[in-house]
């Protein structure tokens, strides 16, 4: 998967807030992560070592979400 499809996984809320809206595994350098539908992600939060709201903020700015 290339590091902006995983945009197709999540839903930007209004709050700031990301939500995985169908089942993904996150793998970062520091561990491998199954994310499932309705969990939500918050600035600040780390999974797997990185801010995960934040990096997709970053994609959706740069790929348009």
């Amino acid at each position: 998967m290339d590091g902006h499809e995983i945009l197709n996984y999540f839903e930007h809320r209004r709050d700031g807030a990301w939500v995985c809206t169908r089942p993904v595994t996150l793998t970062t350098a520091r561990a491998s992560v199954a994310i499932r539908p309705g969990m939500r992600f918050d600035y600040g939060e780390k999974v797997g070592g990185i801010d995960l709201a934040e990096y997709l903020e970053r994609l959706g700015s740069q790929f348009g979400s």
